[in-house]
């Protein structure tokens, strides 16, 4: 029989899973040293050179009606801050969406609220805030347009241009 103790960090990686994002998750039971971000491929037929490169980031993390950024997304967007201070880009758009609960003034203006507090994260971790544009995105684009609801469409994409 194991001891307790052998089990602790096993129990303790499970727990971050579930908090974390899909692909923080995954980094960490790797034993990366930063969490990766998921990348989007480029849209059939384009050209993928001249194509925005898109990391998505889960947006489940905020607290309900909350822009406060919370300490779950800050592992994410330190690799986001260092990937942008090592590579630069000329210009980061900062995109969160949501689902379709509540009304649709307050689904933009909560998530213009909190891409605010994602740019004032990475502002304070070194980046220019000239190259951030924060966008609230409401419910606008769903990932999942035949289920609004549903949790997927709750994301933070960040979009080198």
């Amino acid at each position: 029989m194991r001891q307790a103790i052998d089990i602790l960090p096993w129990a303790l990686l499970s727990l971050a899973a579930l908090v974390l994002s899909g692909a923080a998750a995954d980094a960490l039971r790797q034993g990366a040293a930063r969490p990766d971000l998921v990348a989007f491929e480029p849209a059939a037929g384009s050209d993928a050179s001249k194509a925005p490169q898109r990391y998505l980031l889960a947006a489940d993390a905020f607290a309900l009606d909350s822009a406060e950024l919370p300490p779950e997304l800050t592992r994410p967007l330190d690799a986001v801050a260092q990937g942008l201070r090592e590579h630069g880009a000329h210009a980061v758009r900062i995109e969160v969406h949501t689902d379709a609960s509540g009304p649709a003034d307050a689904r933009r203006t909560l998530t213009q609220r909190r891409a605010e507090a994602i740019k004032a994260y990475l502002v304070d971790r070194g980046i220019d805030a000239t190259l951030l544009h924060a966008v609230g995105m409401g419910s606008a684009l769903p990932r999942q347009a035949a289920d609004p609801y549903a949790a997927a469409n709750r994301r933070i994409e960040i979009v080198r241009l």
